[in-house]
């Protein structure tokens, strides 16, 4: 039986655990790849529909996106080679700031932004969701320093990470997206987010 001497130096050594991290990486990209093999038709099917969606709304004129401007989508490379895409969109609301005893009385400037993170999970027929809504401040030069300090410029609103059944992404889906980034509707009663919250649960 091994030392406990020699367990802890082993457990503690940065090589031991960087190989360890390796492999645990190694594992979950050959997770995802595989899975990606049972789903890519439909995973692709959805996002293409999406994309799509996001450039009729991006040419809408800007009469009709003056709540939100456009809607930002784009791929990103990630360690687990996992086919990540992130959707945003933000918009500029002014209301009361939850800063100080006479804070009540001012109204500050805030950007509202949602965003959305869609990826081939590393369970079989699974697609990974990260959906959250933030809150934050805009502050003048002057008043920087207060406005930072100790993030309270900076207010999550929601946040729920789950992971659906690729069937669940469909064309409905695809929309009810779209409208949450338009603002269409408030997250907390937005069809989408109950539906994956509820999932989750």
């Amino acid at each position: 039986m091994a030392h406990w001497l020699d367990l802890e130096e082993q457990r503690h050594n940065p090589d031991i655990k960087a190989e360890a991290k390796e492999q645990f990486l190694n594992r979950k990209r050959q997770e995802v790849l595989n899975n990606f093999s049972l789903i890519s038709e439909k995973y692709s099917t959805f996002l293409n529909d999406l994309y799509q969606l996001i450039k009729r709304v991006n040419s809408l004129p800007v009469e009709s996106r003056i709540g939100f401007g456009k809607i930002e989508g784009r791929s990103k490379n990630s360690r687990l080679n996992n086919y990540l895409n992130i959707f945003s969109s933000s918009r500029r609301v002014k209301k009361p700031a939850p800063l100080g005893f006479f804070s009540f009385f001012k109204r500050k400037s805030f950007k509202n932004i949602r965003v959305a993170y869609i990826n081939v999970s590393s369970h079989s027929g699974m697609v990974d969701i990260e959906i959250k809504e933030s809150m934050i401040q805009r502050v003048s030069r002057k008043e920087d320093t207060i406005g930072n300090e100790n993030g309270k410029g900076h207010i999550r609103l929601e946040h729920v990470v789950v992971s659906v059944p690729v069937e669940m992404l469909d064309h409905s889906f695809a929309l009810e997206l779209i409208d949450w980034f338009a603002f269409k509707t408030e997250t907390t009663e937005s069809r989408i987010f109950l539906l994956l919250k509820n999932y989750k649960n």
